[in-house]
């Protein structure tokens, strides 16, 4: 029998979630998880911390007002998903 992209659709859904699960991501918001993949995304693509600047620049997070950013960043950090770089003020931050 031949899959339906829906069919396909939900099992790739089932893969994601028990993915999300496995690295700890499974109970956040759909915004902290936004935040937390660009940033992976963002780090995968420059091998080292990434700043604020270009974390709110990513695609998927340029309309996100900066407020929520800034919120998402402190629960990922709260979460003990990420981490931030140096001193308080330097806006750079890494995978935890």
């Amino acid at each position: 029998m031949h899959e339906s992209n829906i069919q396909k659709f939900a099992k790739m859904m089932q893969v994601i979630r028990g993915m999300e699960a496995d690295i700890g991501i499974g109970s956040l918001s759909k915004t902290d998880k936004a935040v937390f993949t660009s940033i992976a995304d963002l780090i995968s693509l420059s091998g080292k911390e990434v700043d604020v600047k270009d974390i709110a620049l990513h695609p998927d997070l340029i309309s996100m007002p900066m407020p929520t950013l800034y919120k998402c960043l402190r629960d990922l950090q709260n979460n003990g998903l990420l981490e931030r770089v140096g001193h308080r003020r330097s806006g750079l931050y890494k995978l935890a």
